[in-house]
C-alpha cells in the first residue's frame, strides 16, 4: 500500500501549490473596494436587483459621487454600458452576504443590510481572487494534460504573478478582469476535454462557456466564430471524405448556438429593460461615447506601446507568445483556437477608441488571455529544460515575479502615472531603484489592505 485511500485519486501537488500560493500572495495584496468608475458600473447592477428590486443604477452611481456623469436611456433608467457577467459571477458571493448582514442585523448587530456595507464588497473582492484563482487552476489543469509538472507549474505560476491578473483579482478586485480570466479558462478547459467527442451535449458546453466570455465582457463575443468555424471546417472535411451526417452536425450547431444565447441571455434582458432593445451592437456609445474604427486598429499600439503596451508592461506575455511555436509543435488544434482567438482579441481591442485601457495596470484588456500566454510558456520552458538547468528557469520565473512586484509597488505609490504613456527610460530605470526609494511605503501599503 502506498498510504492513499483505495479508490481515491491522489492529490495534485501543482494545484496544492497553486494554492498555497494564492494564500501567501493573498495578505499582501488582497484590498476588499469599490474604487473608480468601471468598478461602480460593474457592481451597481448586483446592489441594484438584490436590494432595490430594479434595474435603475442611478442612486449606485450617485452613491459613489458620479450622481451627474450618466445620461437617460429611452425607457428612462440610468446609462449603463457595461457588462452584466462579473455581476452574475458574483451573484452567489453576494447573496451569502446579504443573508449573513439579515442574520447578523436579527441577532442585535449593527451591520447595514444596505449593498455597500464592508460584507458585500468583500464578498465581491473574495469572488473575483477565486475566480482568478480558477483561471490559473483549469489552464494548470489542461498544461497537465500536455505537459510534465515542473513546465506546467513554473509557467502557471509565472504569468499568473508576473502579468495584470495578480494586480485585479487582488488589489482592484470590483472590475471584470478575474472574472474575464475565468470566463476564457473554462472555454478552454470544456473545449479540451471535450473536443474528440461529436456529439451536441459537448457542443452545448462550448456554447455555454463562450456565451459566458461574452456576458462578462461583451467584446468576447466574437469567440464563438471560432468554434462555429471549427464545426464548419470539420463538415468540409467530412463532406470532401464522403461520410458527412447533416442530422449530428446540424444538431451540434444548433446546441452551440442555443447554449451560447441561454448564456447571454441575461445581458439581453439587462438591455431589453434598461436600452428598451434586445441586441445593441456598440452599448460604450450611450455612456462615454467610444466607438470603433474597424480599418485603422492600432495593432502595434496594443502590444508595443510604451501607453501600456502588452508585452512593455508584461515582457513575459512575450515568452508565453514565443512559446506557441512550440506549443504547435505539440498540439495544432488548441494551439489554433489560442491563436485565432487572442488574433480576434487584438483585432477588436486595437480597433476600440479605448485600446490602451485608460488608467490601468499594464494593458488590462488582454488580463482573460493570461492563460493563452501560460499554455505558450509551459510548451517553452519544457523546450528550455531540455538544455538549461531548471533551477535557472526558476530563478528567471522569479525575475518576472519580481518585476512585475515592483512595478505594482511603483503603480501604488504613483511612481508611474495611472494612465497615458510611459517612457521606457522612467519605465525600465525606475525599476531598480523603486525599492530604495520607496521602502518606507512598502510596509504602509502592505498594512493598507483592505
Amino acid at each position: 500500500m502506498n498510504g492513499l485511500t483505495p479508490g481515491r485519486p491522489p492529490i495534485d501537488r501543482g494545484l496544492l501549490a497553486l494554492a498555497l500560493v494564492f494564500l501567501v500572495v493573498f495578505p499582501f495584496l488582497f484590498k476588499p473596494w469599490v474604487h473608480g468608475f468601471d468598478t461602480v458600473a460593474y457592481t451597481a447592477w448586483l446592489r441594484s436587483l438584490v436590494v432595490d428590486g430594479d434595474l435603475e443604477v442611478g442612486d449606485e452611481f450617485a452613491h459613489y459621487g458620479y450622481a451627474h456623469e450618466r445620461g437617460r436611456t429611452d425607457t428612462g433608467h440610468t446609462v449603463n454600458e457595461w457588462a452584466v457577467g462579473s455581476a452574475v459571477m458574483w451573484s452567489p458571493f453576494y447573496l451569502i452576504a446579504h443573508v449573513l448582514v439579515r442574520l447578523a442585523g436579527a441577532l442585535g448587530w449593527s451591520v447595514p443590510a444596505d449593498g455597500y456595507s464592508p460584507p458585500y464588497v468583500w464578498a465581491i473582492s473574495l469572488g473575483s481572487a477565486l475566480y482568478g484563482l480558477g483561471a490559473i487552476g483549469l489552464t494548470y489543469r489542461v498544461a497537465r494534460r500536455l505537459f510534465p509538472l515542473r513546465p506546467a507549474l513554473l509557467a502557471l505560476v509565472t504569468v499568473w504573478l508576473s502579468s495584470p491578473l495578480v494586480f485585479y483579482m487582488y488589489s482592484h478586485p470590483a472590475m471584470s478582469h478575474a472574472c474575464d480570466a475565468f470566463a476564457y479558462a473554462l472555454l478552454i478547459f470544456v473545449w479540451h476535454h471535450t473536443r474528440h467527442r461529436s456529439d451536441w451535449p459537448a457542443a452545448a458546453l462550448r456554447g455555454a462557456a463562450a456565451g459566458l466570455c461574452a456576458l462578462v465582457r461583451q467584446l468576447n463575443a466574437v469567440f464563438v466564430l471560432v468554434l462555429l468555424g471549427e464545426l464548419l471546417f470539420e463538415a468540409i472535411r467530412a463532406q470532401r471524405a464522403g461520410h458527412l451526417r447533416w442530422k449530428p452536425w446540424l444538431a451540434r450547431v444548433a446546441a452551440l448556438c442555443l447554449a451560447w444565447w441561454l448564456a447571454f441571455l441575461p445581458q439581453l434582458i439587462v438591455w431589453r429593460v434598461v436600452f428598451g432593445q434586445w441586441i445593441v451592437l456598440n452599448p460604450y456609445r450611450y455612456g462615454v461615447g467610444l466607438g470603433f474604427d474597424w480599418l485603422r486598429p492600432h495593432l502595434l499600439e496594443v502590444l508595443f506601446s510604451t501607453d501600456r503596451g502588452l508585452f512593455v508592461w508584461s515582457p513575459v506575455l512575450a515568452l508565453g507568445a514565443l512559446g506557441g511555436g512550440w506549443l504547435w509543435k505539440r498540439d495544432r488544434r488548441l494551439t489554433s483556437l489560442l491563436t485565432v482567438t487572442l488574433a480576434l482579441q487584438l483585432y477588436v481591442v486595437a480597433a476600440w477608441d479605448a485600446y490602451s485601457g485608460a488608467a490601468a495596470f499594464g494593458q488590462r484588456f488582454f488580463t482573460n488571455m493570461v492563460p493563452a500566454f501560460g499554455l505558450g510558456l509551459a510548451a517553452l520552458l519544457e523546450r528550455a529544460g531540455q538544455r538549461v538547468a531548471w533551477r535557472w528557469l526558476v530563478l528567471g520565473g522569479l525575475f518576472f515575479i519580481c518585476w512585475n512586484a515592483i512595478l505594482l509597488l511603483r503603480y501604488a505609490v504613483g511612481d508611474v502615472p495611472r494612465m497615458g504613456p510611459v517612457p521606457l527610460d522612467e519605465l525600465i530605470g525606475g525599476q531598480f531603484s523603486a525599492l530604495i526609494r520607496y521602502a518606507d511605503r512598502l510596509l504602509e501599503l502592505i498594512l493598507r489592505r483592505g
